[in-house]
């Protein structure tokens, strides 16, 4: 994999937290809503954030999660995204993980990120409703 421009750094908070499942073995299902704020880099604009998805967190510490959303920068243009994300619960319930973004939006001005793949690098804990996150496009190699 091979990591190109930096996009953006995002900060956000969780704002609703619902409980679907508990299973000993299957682990916690929780659906999770969160707003958060991007700051652009170069063409990347700055904005606001909102989205919601599902959290599997299972019992052997790690985390699957499908989230959905959209930003809208703070010219009033909006990007629709969908990601996926693996995460792990390390030593005193920090939480690392990826997040493989996707997104599509009709603005002219934003179509460049029709086409782009972003990964989300991401940083959080059980304890707080407060994560953050450096975007990156992943590139695939030229040759």
């Amino acid at each position: 994999m091979v990591l190109g421009q930096k996009l953006f750094e995002e900060a956000g908070n969780i704002v609703a937290f619902k409980v679907i499942k508990v299973h000993p073995l299957e682990g916690t299902t929780t659906e999770l809503t969160f707003r958060s704020e991007i700051k652009g880099i170069d063409r990347f604009q700055n904005g606001k954030n909102i989205g919601s998805g599902t959290m599997t967190k299972y019992p052997h510490g790690i985390i699957d999660a499908n989230w959905q959303g959209i930003l809208t920068t703070e010219d009033g243009e909006e990007f629709m995204w969908w990601g996926h994300e693996k995460s792990k619960v390390l030593e005193g319930g920090k939480i690392r993980g990826l997040n493989i973004v996707t997104g599509f939006t009709n603005s002219k001005n934003l179509s460049w990120m029709n086409n782009l793949i972003i990964v989300v690098d991401l940083a959080g804990s059980i304890n707080s409703d407060e994560f953050c996150a450096t975007a990156y496009e992943w590139s695939t190699p030229r040759g």
